[in-house]
């Protein structure tokens, strides 16, 4: 008999429990929490879930949330209940993980309980303002280096990060200012000193300079109206940006341009920040709208400034090369064939293996167009090659139902013969200065071959070319996705080993996100399939020489990555470990990709992958 007891307690200790702790949390006032009914779990938990949000939403208008946006009070206090269960339900539906469950009956007659600890709203309170304050500092030194949409997204970013907490009001820097108020006046200083002025106009196209402090802009978005009633998506790079206008633009007085600075389309790869974006009404700058006239035939910025446009490298002179007049020759050209695409008229200027599929297939990409009137400088490549910098591109997209536009630098490489074996992506200003002018000690070549390889590796993303990026990819390649990640141990046991065979391979800490060359390469397929467009800009960036290995060339290089497709956009750092050892066929043993919100300190580094 005393078995059979001790059965039927066990058995029906899970229940027990389970009304213990449900009827603890229903009393309880250290919890928020939502009793949820359906004939299925999840209709309840969907019920439960609503039912959490509403609570915490009641008690959250008689306690606070002040300063939720511009027109709290405008329908009276159902629209600001409205409003707060809108961001309330940012903070529970992103954060289930920390949102408990109880069940109890059966299905067709079940309840649901949902619950949080008062102490865990706090928290992540506190965590949503620590965001939006590294968002600030990341905003800062984006506008430093005139990389204002970066700047401008950072700051709008936390400042909708910032409107969804209890109290913004309270929310202040270091120096003691209020963070909203700040932010606010950072944003409109960023839009008030942008300057928009036409270039030149070349048929329905208008070429565009965009400065800031009389400095041009390293990297904008805006969006834009072709006279069609279709908006546009466009972006500046390195002072540049175009108009492509329908037929008859000529007739238009002035051009309206909208800088974007909310940036929700990137903001999808934070799930945080995307949520909050959804809920919180938009906040209005009037200097974003820019009103450009049409002039005419009006002089170029060029000749207005007496200062450069576009591409504005700093090479030593001794990277330079002063008898280009042959390479010149050839480059007018093939600019003027680009122009009035007669591309046949230069193909004996190109190699048939490598240099023209490739100027081919660019040309075919976003109907690509010349820009204005290049600026072309002449570089020392390795191996007797010529490298010439300075043409601009742009490529237009009609992408679901809206068209999206780009400004590319694009690198042509001479071979020994005088042909170009080599058309691709340039890294842009920022990128390129900083290979040429941070490393004064660094020979040419090896400024050269860095370049060549991470424009190639640009290149071939853009192009979707997966026969190269799987030769660049080493076979034992630790490819990482996230932010999780430990150090590697200083025991020798893994990483780098004496023989300069690179393996991370039984190092337990890198699990999280962490795919193989097979599984990268068959995602990154379906990645090109589902995309009518993919676009890399490449940013400030550091390089690690791993001087340990003089026998080796192997680099590890941090790149900032602004990535756009027609179906995802994202930004973050790169990180690659390569063995540059074989200038034809460089390998790549680690890539990683984190956000750009994440942590300046937490991004990887070749420290993390190898003990110095």
């Amino acid at each position: 008999m005393r078995k059979y007891f001790l059965f039927f307690l066990f058995a029906c200790y899970p229940l027990l429990m389970v009304a213990d702790n449900w009827d603890y949390i229903e009393s309880s006032d250290d919890y928020y929490h939502g009793i949820g009914r359906g004939s299925t779990i999840e209709e309840a938990d969907k019920s439960a879930l609503s039912a959490l949000i509403s609570t915490i939403s009641i008690m959250n208008v008689t306690s606070g949330f002040t300063q939720l946006d511009e027109e709290t009070h405008i329908n009276g206090s159902i629209e600001h209940r409205t409003r707060i269960e809108n961001c309330v339900k940012t903070y529970v539906t992103g954060s289930l993980a920390n949102c408990g469950r109880l069940l109890r009956g059966k299905e067709p007659n079940v309840e649901v309980l949902r619950y949080m600890k008062r102490s865990e709203l706090a928290r992540i309170y506190d965590a949503r303002i620590e965001k939006a304050k590294n968002m600030v500092k990341t905003g800062d030194e984006c506008l430093e280096k005139l990389m204002i949409d970066m700047a401008l997204q950072d700051y709008y970013w936390a400042y909708s990060l910032l409107r969804s907490v209890q109290y913004p009001d309270e929310v202040k820097d270091d120096d003691g200012k209020i963070l909203t108020t700040l932010l606010i006046h950072k944003i409109e200083e960023a839009l008030r000193n942008i300057r928009i002025d036409i270039i030149n106009r070349e048929g329905e196209r208008v070429n565009l300079s965009f400065r800031y402090d009389d400095k041009p802009v390293t990297s904008l978005r805006f969006t834009y109206n072709d006279g069609n009633r279709d908006n546009v998506d466009s972006s500046v790079k390195d002072g540049r940006g175009i108009l492509d206008m329908a037929s008859g633009y000529e007739d238009k007085q002035a051009f309206h341009i909208q800088i974007d600075y909310e940036q929700i389309n990137e903001a999808c790869g934070d799930a945080d920040v995307e949520s909050v974006l959804k809920v919180i009404t938009k906040k209005t700058f009037e200097h974003a709208n820019h009103i450009v006239e049409n002039k005419g035939t009006s002089p170029t910025v060029k000749e207005k400034k007496g200062t450069d446009l576009g591409i504005n490298l700093k090479p030593q002179k001794s990277q330079v090369i002063k008898d280009f007049d042959d390479y010149d020759d050839i480059m007018q050209k093939v600019v003027e064939a680009a122009r009035t695409r007669s591309l046949s008229s230069v193909d004996r200027y190109f190699t048939l293996d490598g240099g023209l599929p490739r100027y081919r297939t660019l040309l075919k990409m976003g109907g690509a167009r010349v820009v204005g009137t290049p600026k072309l400088e002449f570089f020392k490549g390795m191996e007797n090659r010529v490298v010439v910098r300075g043409l601009q591109m742009s490529l237009t997209y009609n992408s679901r139902g809206r068209k999206k536009s780009f400004v590319e630098d694009v690198v042509f490489t001479f071979n020994a013969d005088k042909k170009i074996e080599n058309v691709t992506f340039g890294l842009g200003q920022v990128a390129t200065n900083d290979i040429l002018c941070k490393h004064p000690k660094w020979n040419n070549e090896t400024k050269e071959l860095l370049m060549e390889f991470l424009e190639n590796y640009k290149t071939a993303y853009c192009m979707k070319d997966s026969v190269y990026i799987r030769q660049i990819f080493a076979d034992d390649a630790v490819i990482i996705i996230g932010n999780v990640a430990q150090k590697a141990p200083s025991n020798g046991s893994n990483g780098f080993n004496r023989e300069h065979a690179i393996s991370l391979k039984g190092q337990e800490v890198i699990r999280y996100n962490r795919y193989t060359k097979e599984q990268y390469l068959t995602n990154l397929r379906k990645c090109f399939d589902r995309n009518e467009f993919i676009n890399l800009h490449f940013t400030n960036n550091e390089i690690q020489p791993l001087e340990k290995f003089q026998d080796k060339e192997l680099f590890g290089i941090q790149i900032g990555q602004e990535y756009t497709s027609s179906t995802y956009s994202d930004v973050g750092y790169l990180f690659l470990l390569t063995d540059l050892t074989d200038h034809k066929l460089p390998q790549i043993k680690v890539r990683t990709w984190q956000p750009h919100e994440v942590n300046m300190d937490s991004l990887y580094h070749a420290g993390d992958f190898y003990d110095f």
